[in-house]
């Protein structure tokens, strides 16, 4: 996950700083690629409200599932991300 100091990280949608009382979505780093246009908004934070109003918001959770949910780790879960940024820990089955 990244490291977000509340009152100075600022949403990587918005550039507004996340404070204490801000709901937030947040990735680890997950996009290796530069050159990818997501590339900036893995490893970053994001206010939920902004999250959910963004436009390429859809493309970044598929994007999450895909890389990140396609792994898993040694206890047989997985992550995945929800539409509004959330992100369960799932188990594999068989």
């Amino acid at each position: 996950m990244p490291i977000v100091l509340r009152g100075k990280t600022e949403c990587s949608v918005c550039g507004n700083v996340v404070i204490e009382s801000d709901e937030i979505v947040a990735t680890s780093h997950f996009i290796a690629d530069e050159n990818d246009p997501l590339w900036r908004f893995s490893d970053s934070a994001m206010h939920r409200p902004c999250f959910l109003g963004w436009d390429q918001r859809a493309e970044f959770v598929a994007k999450f599932n895909g890389i990140v949910g396609g792994m898993t780790f040694r206890n047989g879960s997985y992550h995945q991300m929800e539409s509004d940024g959330a992100i369960a820990v799932l188990k594999r089955s068989g």
